[in-house]
């Protein structure tokens, strides 16, 4: 039987194989094409044939004695532990390995084991080493052969990256892909395929993507040819570039923060870059919402100041004494810091008319009945009527029913008007002292008229009859309507 080398180099495998053929016998000679053509070599125990085809291999191969001297190695060998071939002949077996890497060649059809092979001035190399029985002449020797398993390692790691890279862009919730030198796109996360709605593997980024800038001071970046900005974002890093996706229903009316960074190789040379577009959508209407509300409080704040300007003054202006002045405007603060704190509660929305009255009327708990419906308040008058009512309830405690043993009555309607739904609410007070007729108005009544007027845009009627106050508001309520899980206050007193 024979063995034929029809290629330049024998490969690991068939090396292996071909050298237990020849320890059991099954090869007498091989055929080795060079570059004087096809000879044959015969294998009947010579040394020089078994050179020939040792140095023949792709792997590294070597020849040692029984106590791990070597007797030869090929060129291959050499290469792979960069060392001259006169500096391995004689050399120790062991003292090319690091430490237990013993191998044991006395096996009939040889053993492996994975060593790591020391090499001149550089780091050790991973190898598989097998090792078998070999008869040189009449001597028994170990036949070695040495695979780097560096190539096989690093195709393993590559997979591995790979594997890893891929479940990354499947767990991220922003569209990513990767672009390669050119622009094209070699990877994307799910979330960039669910973006566009197909996978975008192998076109130029620009194809794919449709951009346009959602901030005028970015259009300029956009509007360059696609050719140019697929190269920009395949080398050149930017971040915060505000976008929006072209034709996609999916991406409609959504923002999107354009960012680019380069993508390197181990030897530190950019390869491309990682592109990602990131949902900013829910952040812009949150800062939007922001403005709106900063100009909001704003423009209230400015309210408030004004109303307590004109309350502080007015209430000077009708003082008898700094006392006097203390009382009634500490008394106006409170009733505005009360509606304020119903506002913030509801968070400025619509506020239930019983809930607001039940707050104003607390301190009279057992005195003041309230009828009327469930309610519901815009915001905008809940400031206005408790300052109304505030006078009310002041003027009440301190010459009418509640400085006594009477009481008042509190009841609204909802009523249908020309200018869409009203309020219209009574004030009545019952038991107390008799009112004396007014010889002049005061700020109270002044306050009363002017805030239902001008705030609340609706009318005030004041009748001071000798049995008691009677007051009646009128003012717009507009989108208000019946709030719908209060329930009816009706005949019953507060408390």
């Amino acid at each position: 039987m024979s063995a034929s080398d029809n290629d330049t180099s024998i490969s690991s495998f068939e090396a292996e194989e071909t050298v237990r053929a020849i320890y059991q016998g099954a090869v007498d000679a091989v055929v080795v094409h060079g570059r004087n053509g096809p000879q044959i070599v015969t294998l009947s125990g010579a040394d020089e044939p078994y050179r020939v085809l040792v140095d023949r291999m792709s792997d590294g191969a070597l020849t040692m004695s029984g106590d791990g001297t070597l007797l030869y190695v090929n060129s291959r060998f050499a290469e792979m532990v960069s060392r001259p071939l006169d500096q391995l002949i004689g050399a120790s077996f062991t003292s090319l390995f690091e430490a237990g890497c013993a191998v044991d060649g006395s096996q009939a059809g040889g053993s492996r084991r994975e060593c790591q092979l020391l090499r001149a001035g550089q780091a050790a190399l991973p190898v598989s080493v097998w090792a078998g029985p070999i008869a040189l002449g009449d001597q028994p020797a170990t036949l070695v052969t040495v695979t780097d398993l560096s190539v096989h390692r690093r195709a393993e790691q590559i997979a591995a990256a790979e594997r890893f890279a891929r479940s990354i862009l499947e767990q991220a919730t922003e569209a990513i892909v990767v672009l390669d030198r050119s622009g094209s796109i070699t990877h994307a996360s799910d979330a960039a395929e669910h973006l566009l709605g197909a996978s975008p593997i192998g076109q130029r980024f620009t194809a794919a993507f449709k951009l346009e800038a959602s901030d005028p001071d970015h259009a300029g970046l956009l509007d360059r040819s696609s050719t140019s900005l697929d190269s920009m974002l395949a080398t050149k890093p930017f971040h915060g570039i505000e976008v929006r996706l072209r034709g996609r229903d999916v991406a409609a009316g959504r923002t999107f923060l354009l960012s680019a960074g380069p993508l390197f190789d181990e030897a530190k040379t950019a390869v491309g870059s990682i592109v990602t577009l990131t949902d900013i959508t829910a952040r812009k209407r949150a800062e939007e919402q922001q403005t709106m509300l900063v100009a909001e409080l704003n423009h209230r704040v400015k309210n408030i100041l004004a109303i307590v300007q004109s309350v502080a003054a007015q209430t000077l202006r009708n003082a008898g004494s700094l006392d006097t002045f203390n009382e009634r405007f500490a008394g106006r603060l409170r009733a505005l810091a009360l509606a304020h704190d119903i506002l913030t509660k509801t968070r400025w929305g619509g506020v239930e008319l019983t809930q607001l009255l039940t707050e104003i009327a607390a301190p009279y708990r057992e005195r003041v009945e309230l009828q009327g419906p469930p309610l519901l308040l815009p915001s905008q008058a809940v400031v206005p009527l408790s300052m109304v009512l505030h006078e009310l309830m002041t003027n009440a405690a301190k010459y009418g029913a509640l400085s006594a043993a009477g009481k008042v009555l509190l009841g609204w309607e909802r009523v249908e008007g020309e200018a869409g739904a009203m309020v219209r609410m009574l004030w009545q007070e019952s038991g107390g002292p008799t009112v004396a007729p007014r010889k002049k108005t005061g700020f109270g009544t002044m306050l009363i008229e002017r805030v239902v007027s001008y705030d609340l845009d609706g009318r005030a009627t004041l009748d001071f009859a000798p049995e008691g106050l009677t007051c009646t508001l009128q003012f717009g309520i507009g989108a208000g309507k019946m709030a719908p899980d209060a329930p009816p206050v009706s005949d019953r007193a507060l408390g």
